[in-house]
């Protein structure tokens, strides 16, 4: 299927919002998922040297998963987008939108022949007993899906659509390259284990990236919680803020979530940190926020998120710190059948401050986006 003909099909669907996924399950071997997703944003400014902008984009997301066996999984996953929105005129360090578009899907990682394919791995299950499995996977992966993940902050397609808010901008692991993952599971806890190997385009160098993430899922009296400490390191293939010998880029992070009351309001919070030898933005990070079903017009099924993060900068960095608020609200248009679509309301602020003579820069970030699952 050509990616023109997508970009057609979604053209017509730009000035509304995003679509969810659809799932078809053939003998019980084969299954085909996909989602489509139109979003338009407009940025507003209120300080800096930018303008106003306002631009749409969509993007489908096409994935197929072949279970021969209960304990064997192929799987590959394509995305096709038209436009890049707002993110690519947007001034701000945060990308407002983290959603793969059209630039994220050409030359992924710099692989000239990886245009549109996401991810295409093999995985391979270990059950020991009732409560105790391991399992392998291999191929490319995108890390993000193992590490630093989240309950309520961590889909850009359902969820906050701020990159703070997905995965933290800190210590993000690597997407959408070759690399193994072990992920083992002995009743309430995880260890996942994750390498790959990939390229940093921004500073055109391949390096290795490792991580070990530990994991405590935890019911209680409140209803669900997750609590995640993980560390990451490469190899020394980052520059130094010389741009002359290259650095190790190391760190730590945190990411929990948590009902507070079940059912009814729910919090997480992430933070990290990272060491600023390598050439870096920022140094801490601190995000935290609810998650609150809610009912509309007598119909259930709704949710609003709110969440604030602030990112302090490196200390050779040019930027001195980012604070960025984000709220949503998502409202369920029907479900029949395999299809089910929603639109989400989406609002941002956003402001980067500088310790240069550079304009500090200020400005909001309004949106619409449309899911459809079928």
């Amino acid at each position: 299927m050509r990616k023109t003909a997508f970009a057609l099909a979604m053209g017509s669907l730009l000035l509304v919002p995003s679509i969810s996924v659809f799932a078809y399950d053939l003998n019980g071997k084969i299954s085909f998922e996909g989602t489509f997703t139109g979003v338009y944003q407009y940025l507003d400014k209120t300080q800096g040297n930018f303008k106003d902008h306002d631009r749409g984009s969509g993007a489908v997301d096409l994935g197929l998963s072949f279970t021969p066996t209960d304990v064997d999984e192929f799987h590959i996953t394509g995305s096709f987008a038209s436009g890049n929105g707002v993110k690519d005129v947007s001034p701000f360090n945060l990308a407002p939108n983290a959603d793969d578009l059209e630039d994220d899907v050409k030359n992924i990682n710099g692989h000239k022949d990886q245009d549109a394919v996401l991810e295409l791995w093999y995985a391979h299950d270990f059950n020991f007993d009732k409560d105790t499995s391991l399992k392998l996977t291999l191929g490319i992966i995108d890390a993000t899906v193992y590490i630093d993940d989240n309950r309520f902050a961590n889909d850009e397609i359902s969820q906050f659509m701020n990159d703070v808010f997905v995965n933290t901008p800190l210590t993000t692991p690597p997407s959408y390259d070759l690399g193994a993952v072990a992920e083992f599971n002995k009743g309430p806890i995880s260890i996942k284990l994750l390498g790959m190997q990939t390229k940093d385009t921004d500073v055109n160098t391949f390096y290795q990236y490792y991580a070990l993430q530990l994991g405590y899922h935890w019911e209680n009296s409140l209803g669900e919680g997750n609590y995640r400490i993980y560390g990451f390191m490469t190899n020394k293939r980052f520059p130094n803020w010389t741009n002359t010998e290259k650095e190790r880029l190391k760190g730590i992070g945190i990411s929990v979530d948590q009902d507070i009351i079940k059912d009814k309001l729910g919090a997480f919070l992430r933070a990290g940190w990272q060491d600023d030898k390598a050439q870096i933005d920022y140094e801490y990070l601190i995000s935290f926020g609810v998650n609150i079903p809610f009912s509309f017009l007598g119909r259930g099924g709704n949710e609003l998120g709110i969440g604030y993060a602030y990112l302090d900068g490196a200390d050779k960095a040019d930027i001195s710190n980012t604070h960025a608020i984000e709220a949503y609200a998502k409202f369920p248009l029907f479900t029949q059948d395999r299809l089910s679509s929603d639109i989400t309301l989406d609002f941002q602020y956003l402001n980067d401050n500088y310790k240069s003579d550079q304009e500090d820069k200020e400005g909001f970030v309004y949106g619409v986006r449309w899911n459809l699952a079928f």
